[in-house]
């Protein structure tokens, strides 16, 4: 087994050992090998940071014997005969997305080679194959426009972050040669619990190991299972169950926006703005081709106003202004956004 980085290559001997160029890793890097020897000495239990897209970003702890679980029912899934050797790390590690690229790797005794998480992966990449990557939507619609024949360097391509286009889905089943799984998953839930075959045309989402599913009386998902430490967690995820391992992902019943795989928590954004403005605003997410969804800014004012987004990070930024005489309330005086956003055509 082999971690490939950018300027240097360890064997897990090695890394048991210490036998470690520090000087010469990044940052990325380093943190990546932080968590690998964590978890070669036994490491119990690990503290992740969570999207948040079902409320507040929080930090959770998850169990060794979650991560370890959420490993082998995605490799039983996806390479029943256990021929695999290699991936590709090429999504943020410090999220469970990229993490699990590591422990999969770890559990299975895959090479890994890592490059520093890009959408433009062909300037990264070379000519290597891989058995397995993970990438988020931006990554894969960037090569399907640009560069699809590196799409074949892979036999199996993991999406996550957030849903994939349309558009793209019809593009990535003309290659034959590639499986694509589009994954439904969490931090609270050890990475995916569910995969959606996009090759085979699947429009619903296979539950994978042990995890059971429900709806709460809102339609929302409920998970529980080894890689909730069979503790159920409620999400704010509207499905469609289909029969007990089968559902469909119709929306979100919150605010929060999938914005090129990032997950955009408009409340946190608005009251980073609030100090610009005296009158009534919000952020919502409208639908984009590109991002999944683009965020946009809501203003009740008859007129444009003056507005500084330079702190706000890339995905974060608000792509439009849009301004309304008056906004749409609640009885209880709150903005009805869903309304506001009607009135605007939006």
């Amino acid at each position: 087994m082999l971690f490939k980085f950018e300027r240097q290559k360890l064997t897990i001997g090695e890394l048991k050992s210490g036998k470690i160029n520090q000087n010469i890793l990044s940052n990325l890097e380093s943190r990546v090998v932080k968590f690998i020897i964590s978890w070669l000495t036994g490491q119990k239990e690990f503290a992740m940071p969570t999207s948040g897209s079902t409320g507040t970003p929080k930090e959770t702890h998850l169990s060794r014997e979650a991560l370890q679980y959420s490993a082998r029912q995605s490799m039983e899934y996806i390479d029943p005969t256990g021929s695999y050797q290699t991936t590709l790390l090429c999504i943020n590690p410090d999220y469970i997305g990229g993490l699990m690229v590591v422990i999969r790797a770890l559990t299975h005794d895959l090479d890994v080679s890592m490059v520093a998480p890009t959408s433009r992966l062909a300037d990264v990449l070379g000519k290597e194959c891989y058995d397995l990557v993970s990438m988020v939507p931006m990554q894969v619609q960037y090569l399907l426009d640009h560069h699809p024949d590196t799409l074949l360097q892979f036999k199996t391509i993991l999406i996550g972050g957030a849903p994939l286009p349309q558009e793209y889905i019809i593009k990535l089943k003309s290659l034959k040669a590639v499986r694509c799984f589009q994954t439904y998953g969490m931090t609270e839930t050890a990475s995916h619990i569910a995969l959606k075959n996009l090759t085979d045309g699947d429009d619903s989402f296979e539950v994978l190991g042990d995890t059971e599913i429900q709806q709460d009386s809102r339609g929302c998902l409920k998970i529980k299972g080894s890689v909730t430490d069979h503790q159920w967690i409620q999400t704010n995820d509207v499905v469609e169950m289909t029969d007990p391992r089968h559902f469909r992902w119709l929306g979100r019943a919150d605010f929060a926006i999938n914005s090129g795989g990032v997950k955009v928590h408009p409340e946190i954004l608005e009251a980073s703005l609030s100090s610009q403005l005296k009158m009534p605003f919000f952020v919502a997410g409208l639908p984009d081709a590109s991002l999944g969804q683009r965020v946009v800014m809501i203003v009740e004012s008859p007129e444009p106003v003056t507005l500084d987004f330079s702190h706000i990070s890339q995905y974060s930024r608000p792509k439009e202004v849009y301004y309304s005489p008056g906004f749409s309330y609640t009885p209880s005086g709150k903005v009805n956004r869903t309304e506001t956003l009607k009135k605007l055509n939006l």
